[in-house]
């Protein structure tokens, strides 16, 4: 199983939404995009200022990028 970090990011890191033990790499941007929707909820003024959560794997490589902007 492979550890994956969700980071919300704008032009720097910005916080660490966690980490997360997933089976495959296919399931971190699904992870991703559930973190995307509940920050736009809970966090309505993040949208609009190019926010995403980054999605790296154990290694600190990027796998995938799920912008706050296009969810609702």
């Amino acid at each position: 199983m492979s550890r994956y970090h969700f980071d919300l990011v704008d032009s720097r890191t910005a916080t660490d939404e966690g980490g997360a033990g997933l089976p495959e790499d296919i399931q971190a941007p699904e992870v991703a995009e559930e973190i995307a929707r509940r920050l736009s909820k809970e966090r309505p003024e993040l949208r609009g200022r190019h926010f995403a959560i980054l999605v790296t794997n154990q290694d600190g490589e990027a796998i995938g990028r799920v912008p706050l902007d296009v969810l609702h």
